[in-house]
């Protein structure tokens, strides 16, 4: 048997995409993504159950995303995830990113952008909000975001 040295082509698409998740199929990719909701929920304070979460998700409150794909051709995997909402106000519309968990930022970061973009136009928002990490400064600065507020949390114990 003679084996070739030659770099072989990659079998699958190199590259991360932004996948989203339909309602009714929530159910289908929930055991996949729960790891890393479950850490953006811990994130966010475990303000939501998982259950409630996924319940809102699937009643159509929320819109759920997959950042899925490969970075070698050789195996796919699941890079990220995340959570948005719309929200009406009495002056205008927002697209709001209320859960984003994820690894190897750096290949899904752009395309997760203009995702958001695209959402908040189709659904008529006025701007899109996202409450993240100082980490995501740079990445904000780079596709024009402001930070408009700062969010300041003291945890109070009872009992």
């Amino acid at each position: 048997m003679i084996y070739s040295m030659e770099k072989r082509k990659p079998l699958i698409k190199i590259g991360v995409d932004v996948i989203p998740v339909k309602k009714t199929e929530v159910d289908n990719y929930w055991n996949l993504l729960q790891l890393m909701i479950m850490r953006g929920l811990e994130h966010n304070g475990n303000l939501l159950t998982e259950a409630q979460l996924k319940q809102e998700i699937k009643d159509g409150y929320h819109q759920l995303f997959v950042m899925f794909g490969s970075e070698d051709g050789k195996e796919s995997s699941l890079y990220g995830v995340f959570i948005t909402r719309i929200t009406d106000h009495p002056n205008g519309r927002q697209c709001e990113v209320t859960l984003l968990s994820g690894k190897k930022r750096e290949l899904w970061e752009d395309q997760v952008t203009l995702v958001l973009q695209e959402l908040a136009i189709s659904n008529h928002c006025h701007r899109i909000a996202v409450l993240a990490r100082p980490g995501w400064k740079k990445l904000g600065d780079k596709w024009g975001f402001k930070i408009k507020n700062y969010e300041f949390v003291k945890e109070i114990k009872h009992g």
